[in-house]
């Protein structure tokens, strides 16, 4: 797994390869990895390494800017991936959503159906949604990403608040502050 945990991924797309069934390829700012994995498995690891619980993320945000299906996944301030249809399911239980970080893409070709995500190294991914669902989903990104801030701002109020009145600190309080370190040594590393 950390042949792409430690890399950029731009974007994280369902396939199916001959001989080797439903794969993932992982698009990095250096290579294409593929891997015998759903993308719903990579996701799950993905969420397991950045200390992600990805159900009350999904709740949290996903009321905060009123959507249900397709909340974006904030793995990180930096690494906000937006889900988009990629292809259409070859039988049960296929995965048709690709995930794509929002600093990677560079442009949107196309206006309707089959549109094209053209990532910044390149990369050319096919999109079964119009430029305009496209352009809705960067948006609910940008917004969970600002949202994300003040979540962080929060943190540092109930660090003042602790600091105040010298409290004990919840597990909760624990855990926000080891997801914060190791967002820290993400971006040192």
């Amino acid at each position: 797994m950390n042949e792409f945990i430690t890399k950029e991924i731009m974007a994280i797309i369902p396939t199916y390869m001959p001989n080797r069934g439903n794969c993932t390829i992982i698009y990095t700012d250096e290579e294409n990895i593929i891997l015998d994995l759903k993308v719903k498995t990579i996701i799950k690891k993905l969420c397991a390494h950045y200390h992600l619980d990805i159900r009350a993320s999904n709740k949290y945000f996903g009321e905060l800017i009123s959507v249900k299906n397709g909340v974006p996944l904030p793995l990180t301030r930096d690494k906000i991936l937006i889900q988009l249809k990629v292809r259409e399911p070859i039988g049960h239980c296929d995965g048709s959503m690709g995930y794509f970080n929002l600093d990677s893409i560079k442009k949107i070709q196309g206006l309707k159906k089959d549109t094209s995500i053209i990532l910044k190294n390149g990369t050319e991914i096919q999109c079964m949604y119009t430029q305009a669902n496209i352009k809705k989903h960067i948006k609910n990104g940008e917004l969970v990403r600002n949202l994300y801030d003040n979540r962080i701002y929060t943190i540092n109020e109930a660090i003042e608040r602790y600091e105040a009145t010298d409290t004990p600190a919840t597990k909760s309080d624990i855990a926000r502050i080891y997801m914060k370190i190791q967002e820290i040594a993400d971006k040192i590393s």
